[in-house]
């Protein structure tokens, strides 16, 4: 390794070159936070990666947490260079033995705290323990990683681990891809709430998949999020035993049912490439000629026949077929399956003609659904034996199976459906129990947002005092709302909500004095009135003085100085024996109000004085 290697890029090495750029100390936290999650429970814990690896105690205890494996002769206490040395060789040999490929980097580099190099090594180790041992294959990691997200989320084209992530919508489709159901309004995200996506994603991740929380999410909405970071971020849901591990291995057990097979990893059960073939089958595939030997040309002739499905290999057959090749190959080669609709081949690969599936077509445009409002898609029958009562169609929701009402005008299908819950619908049209051409469709129900009002809205108010905000929806909302309130220092504050018969409720209470801005989200967006401002007053620092005196007849005054109080409303009024007696308020443009009136009579006078509608004590 060089002095000139750049940690920024995933075939780089490490660099520290330009120390005051912000993706360095994003960089340093993320690699910092992920050695300290494989710490936990070796009662170590890092801060600085350049200082504490230098006597190579924390960096044997990281080894032997990633190797799970003692490192024996481990000088507990060093006291000198020499020992520190020792230490940091026992790590590094261990490393290396474990086929990672440390070059230009010496035990000297890691005491001496060379920060360049000790950050290239923090990467080769997630390279090797985190992301898997890609280097048994020809391709870079990094295109292994985009090809399984493309595979899993092919709706949002994925070209980098650093722009493409910024605006968290591309983290809740894989939240959704990896557990469907749980992110299903991802489509309808604002793009400009960054670090409140980010945010929402990254606490998604943490409570239902343990992911931690490596990088910070507004690290990863930030422009400067380098491509290790977000590669070490990403590759928790890609590596062995993680939720898109689960999600890919759990869609290929599902199609080989029909075969009457199983496959429990993306290893081993995949190198006679006998699950390959099968998988292929369930797909309307033909390989009958399965050799119980010759591994590599099983996977030959099916990678050859999923070619023609549309399937492109990500590795060679040879790779498949070598129990040494690391699963992420291998499973980004079958998320693909995921992507393309059962076919019917004959044995010589051309597609056939005879099945009932190919004699009808949809035609469904369903980007745009909405709770409580039909929806139209049509059905052609492609040929004329085919009757209307050969069709069934299939609508499921996340809870429901909403009716579809299907007409025919000739041979072409008008069917209507009204969907009564929003989240992921899948839509099904069968011709004597085949499964139609573009089946199944998957789309997504939102609520009508323009059916989510605000009911009230003030303009001022009180510091401490509570003030409710109110929002009305139709039941088919599910809880999207958000209330932010921000207060004049430009700090956010997300406010609790409150459901209860197509109501959300609120309580803004502020903190201190000035202009705050309400926001009222749902799914991402603001409705209709948001955002407002509140201007926000303090009637407590309100002073009355120059009380004392008076005489009937003659002009009298005191002053009501509002000036640390904020922007509210004074009002005062006088009162003898419980009339009215005329006052005028006068300004002096600072919040200091000299109020005058004349006594017209003995008595006693009560002078009540209001700020922001709230009588002064």
């Amino acid at each position: 390794m060089t002095e000139n290697d750049d940690v920024r890029s995933a075939e780089g090495h490490a660099a520290m070159s330009i120390l005051g750029d912000r993706w360095i100390k994003i960089q340093e936290n993320t690699f910092t936070n992920w050695v300290n999650q494989q710490l936990i429970g070796a009662d170590h814990n890092v801060e600085d990666l350049q200082e504490d690896f230098s006597d190579g105690i924390k960096l044997c205890a990281l080894v032997e947490a990633l190797q799970n494996r003692r490192i024996k002769r481990v000088v507990k206490k060093p006291i000198n260079q020499h020992q520190y040395l020792e230490n940091v060789t026992l790590a590094l040999k261990a490393i290396s033995e474990d086929d990672v490929k440390l070059v230009n980097i010496g035990n000297s580099d890691i005491v001496n705290g060379n920060r360049k190099l000790v950050m290239g090594l923090i990467w080769h180790l997630i390279l090797r323990y985190q992301i898997g041992k890609t280097t048994q294959l020809k391709i870079p990691p990094k295109k292994l990683m985009l090809a399984w997200l493309n595979a899993a989320i092919p709706d949002i084209k994925i070209t980098n681990f650093t722009s493409n992530w910024n605006d968290g919508i591309a983290l809740h489709a894989l939240l959704e891809y990896c557990q469907p159901g749980l992110c299903p309004g991802w489509r309808t995200l604002n793009p400009h709430d960054r670090v409140a996506n980010c945010t929402d994603a990254m606490q998604l991740a943490e409570k239902h998949f343990d992911i931690p929380q490596v990088v910070r999410p507004e690290d990863l909405a930030s422009r400067d999020l380098d491509e290790l970071s977000g590669m070490t971020y990403l590759s928790y849901f890609m590596k062995v035993d993680s939720p898109g591990y689960y999600a890919t291995l759990n869609y290929v057990r599902d199609q080989l049912r029909s075969e009457g097979k199983t496959v429990n990893n993306f290893q081993t059960d995949w190198n006679d490439g006998k699950v390959l073939c099968s998988l292929v089958n369930s797909l309307g595939g033909h390989i009958y000629d399965v050799s119980n030997t010759d591994w590599p040309g099983n996977c030959a002739k099916g990678m050859q026949q999923a070619e023609e499905m549309g399937v492109a290999p990500v590795i060679s057959p040879e790779e498949m077929a070598d129990p040494d090749t690391d699963h992420l190959g291998i499973m980004a080669y079958a998320a693909y399956f995921q992507n393309i609709h059962p076919n019917k081949l004959v044995p010589n690969g051309n597609t056939a003609t005879e099945t009932h599936a190919n004699k009808v077509k949809l035609d469904a445009d369903l980007k745009t659904v909405t709770v409580g409002s039909s929806k139209t898609f049509h059905v052609d029958l492609l040929d004329s034996q085919v009757q209307e009562s050969d069709l069934r169609v299939e609508l499921q929701g996340p809870t429901s199976q909403p009716p579809v009402s299907l007409f025919f005008n000739g041979d072409r299908g008008e069917a209507v459906f009204v969907p009564s819950e929003s989240g992921t619908h899948q839509l099904t049209v069968f011709c004597k129990g085949e499964v139609v051409q573009g089946c199944p469709v998957k789309f997504l129900s939102v609520a009508d947002k323009s059916k989510v009002l605000l009911m009230s809205s003030f303009d001022t108010c009180n510091v401490g005092c509570s003030t409710e905000i109110k929002v009305s929806a139709p039941n088919s909302i599910d809880g999207a709302v958000q209330v932010e309130a921000i207060s004049p220092r430009g700090q956010s504050q997300n406010m609790s909500v409150t459901q209860e018969d197509g109501k959300f409720m609120s309580n803004f209470v502020p903190t201190e004095i000035g202009e705050w801005t309400i926001k009222i989200l749902y799914e991402g967006e603001h409705i209709s009135g948001s955002p407002f401002h509140v201007r926000v007053y303090d009637s407590g620092l309100v002073k009355v003085y120059g009380l004392e005196g008076g005489s009937v007849g003659e002009p009298f005054s005191f002053t009501a100085d509002t000036s640390s109080a904020g922007d509210g409303e004074l009002a005062v009024k006088v009162l003898r024996d419980g009339h009215l007696v005329a006052a005028q308020v006068l300004e002096d443009g600072a919040g200091v109000n000299k109020v005058n009136f004349t006594p017209d009579g003995p008595g006693v006078y009560m002078i009540h004085v209001y700020f922001g509608g709230k009588e002064i004590s």
